[in-house]
C-alpha cells in the first residue's frame, strides 16, 4: 500500500499503481478492493459506444455514486469520505491494467467533476503558462502534447486537467505525468517505431510539469482534416459549449450540479481566450504542427 499523486491531492491505494508518481503526507482520497452491493434505483448513462448502447453508466446511492463497467467492474465513489471502492467480482473479469486505466483516467475525474470542474483535455507549459487541448476522442490530443514535450516544452498530462480559481486567475493542474499514443503516433511522434499494442504509455525522454500553472488559451481541435495550419479565435458562447461537451460529468441526475459546472466553464470561457485549430493529419508533419502551436501560445504573452 502506498500513497501517489494526482491531480494535485494525495491518493492511498491497496494496489500498486505504476502509471503514478509516489507522493508524501496524509492523503486526500483513497483507493480499495471490495465487494459493492447490487444498486436499487434507474440508471443512467454515463458513455456510450458509436451505436446508442451504454458502455459506462452510473446511479446515486446513499453513499455517493456508482459506477458501472459493463461486465468488467463496479465503482463506488463516496465523496464525502473521499473513497473509491472497486468489485471486479464479474463474469469477464477486470485485469489490473485494464482496473488502474478506468480508475486514473476515468473514475477519479469523475469524482473530482462532483466539486469542480475537470476536462478531458491534455496539457503543456509554454512560456511559463498553460495550454490545454480539447476535442473528440481520437482528435489529437495526446499526439499534440508529446509533439510539444519532443520541443522541450513540459508536458501537463494528456488525458485530464483540473480547474480551478487562484487569485482572479483560471488555473490548471494537470491529472498525472504520462501520455497514452495510438501506435501509428506512438511510432512516429512518441519515439517507439516498433509498437506493436495498439496503445501506449509514453514518458521516457519527455519533460513532465505536475505542480498548478495558469491557463493561458484553450484549444479545441477540429477533427476534420484540414489543408493547412490554420487557428481561429472562438467567441465565448462557442467556447463554452465546447468546453461543456468535453467535461466530465459524474452528477448527471442532478440538475443543480449541472447548472453549476455550466456555470464554472462559462467563467472559464469568459477569463481565457479558446481558439479552434485545424492542422493536416499526416503525422511526419509533427514538427511543423507543434512550433506553430508554441509560437501562437507565446504570441499571447510576448
Amino acid at each position: 500500500m502506498a500513497v501517489y499523486g494526482i491531480y494535485g491531492r494525495r491518493l492511498h491505494s491497496d494496489m500498486a499503481l505504476p502509471e503514478l508518481e509516489r507522493a508524501e503526507g496524509e492523503p486526500d482520497l483513497f483507493f480499495r478492493r471490495g465487494s459493492i452491493p447490487e444498486p436499487a434505483g434507474a440508471w443512467f448513462d454515463i458513455w456510450q459506444v458509436p451505436d446508442g448502447r451504454a458502455w459506462v453508466r452510473g446511479i446515486k446511492v446513499s453513499a455517493g455514486y456508482v459506477v458501472r463497467y459493463e461486465d468488467r467492474a463496479d465503482f463506488l465513489v463516496d465523496r464525502e469520505r473521499g473513497i473509491i471502492t472497486c468489485d471486479d467480482d464479474t463474469t469477464s473479469g477486470c485485469p489490473d491494467e485494464m482496473m488502474r486505466h478506468f480508475l486514473l483516467d476515468q473514475v477519479v475525474p469523475l469524482m473530482l467533476s462532483l466539486d469542480q470542474p475537470v476536462l478531458h483535455a491534455s496539457s503543456v507549459i509554454v512560456g511559463g503558462a498553460m495550454a490545454a487541448f480539447i476535442g473528440p476522442g481520437g482528435a489529437g490530443k495526446s499526439t499534440l502534447a508529446v509533439a510539444l514535450g519532443r520541443l522541450g516544452h513540459a508536458v501537463g498530462s494528456d488525458d485530464g486537467l483540473l480547474l480551478t480559481r487562484r487569485d482572479g486567475e483560471v488555473v490548471g493542474i494537470p491529472a498525472y505525468a504520462g501520455a497514452r499514443l495510438c501506435a501509428d503516433s506512438a511510432s512516429v511522434v512518441g519515439g517507439h517505431p516498433s509498437i506493436t499494442a495498439a496503445k501506449l504509455r509514453v514518458r521516457d525522454g519527455l519533460p513532465f510539469f505536475t505542480g498548478a500553472a495558469a491557463l493561458g488559451r484553450i484549444y479545441v481541435i477540429d477533427p476534420r482534416p484540414s489543408g493547412s495550419i490554420a487557428f481561429h479565435a472562438l467567441t465565448p458562447r462557442a467556447a463554452v459549449m465546447a468546453l461543456v461537451e468535453q467535461a466530465y460529468r459524474l452528477a448527471l441526475d442532478d440538475r443543480a450540479a449541472l447548472a453549476r459546472q455550466f456555470e464554472d466553464l462559462a467563467a472559464v470561457a469568459l477569463k481565457v481566450s479558446a481558439w479552434q485549430i485545424s492542422f493536416p493529419r499526416a503525422l511526419d508533419g509533427w514538427r511543423e504542427l507543434s512550433s506553430a502551436v508554441s509560437g501562437h501560445v507565446a504570441e499571447a504573452f510576448a
